[in-house]
């Protein structure tokens, strides 16, 4: 197992108001990054003071979609020979920061990026189910990676809220796990959907029909529930499968609100 620090990874983290989790994502990663960025977006909680406090550089950026913010932070760090891209709920377990560590030291010239697999933690337990497997672009060589999202033509649906990260050449997958300790509690979960369904909706180029409306809600929740065996999660795979039912019901009924108002 390696035991210097890699030479020249850069981590860069967006964020606004995250004080709940943003300490242990950079916590996770002090001991392998040359270079910690935050690009915030206006925090008012105490993140930006806490991110500094832990020494990682501060840069503003005003939000427009997560695609943008997320490529302006890649761009920052574009000089470094590495850059792992993190939300602010997100961390490193152990065995994947060992992983990263081994793969950014080897430096192997055939690899373009790497893959990291996210693991939702909720109400204080895995879910090892739900949302499973989930595998995340992230280490990404610095320069190279490309962040695709709302509209873009590379996606088959573009919208505002699923960008992805894309690099040319080949990537592989890291083991080891990334937590991503998404919500606080269900209030938290329930108003987050809620925004979100919104973004989805602005830039949605189908759905909202009553179908949409009627059918996709219980297909999204039978999905997480039985396709990924969420039952076994105990209750918070039954809580997770009934927020996804949440989400689509709301994200659809967006788009045919948004419809009738341009329709009249």
């Amino acid at each position: 197992m390696p035991t210097a620090r890699p030479p020249d990874l850069a981590v860069v983290v967006t964020t606004k108001n995250n004080m709940r989790t943003i300490g242990q994502a950079l916590q996770s990663v002090r001991t392998i990054a040359a270079r910690i960025v935050v690009v915030d977006s206006g925090s008012t909680d105490g993140t930006i003071e806490l991110c500094r406090s832990m020494g990682a550089e501060i840069l503003y950026r005003e939000w427009d979609n997560f695609a943008r913010q997320k490529q302006f932070a890649l761009d920052c760090a574009r000089h470094h020979r590495w850059v792992l891209l993190l939300d602010s709920d997100e961390s490193l377990e152990p065995d994947l920061k060992e992983a990263i560590q081994r793969v950014v030291l080897e430096d192997d010239p055939r690899s373009q990026g790497w893959m990291i697999r996210r693991k939702v933690w909720f109400l204080g337990a895995w879910l090892h189910h739900t949302f499973q497997p989930e595998w995340r672009l992230r280490l990404v060589r610095g320069g190279s990676g490309r962040m695709v999202g709302v509209d873009d033509p590379q996606l088959s649906y573009p919208h505002n809220v699923h960008e992805q990260l894309r690099v040319p050449g080949r990537i592989g997958r890291l083991r080891g796990i990334c937590r991503h300790d998404a919500w606080a509690d269900l209030g938290d979960l329930f108003a987050r959907q809620i925004r979100y369904a919104q973004l989805a909706a602005d830039s949605a180029t189908r759905g909202g029909s009553p179908i949409n409306v009627l059918f996709n809600p219980p297909a999204a929740m039978l999905k997480q529930l039985v396709l990924k065996r969420g039952f076994l999660d105990g209750t918070r795979g039954l809580i997770i499968a009934v927020a996804a039912f949440n989400f689509t019901a709301l994200k659809h009924t967006f788009i045919a609100a948004r419809r009738l108002a341009r329709t009249g």
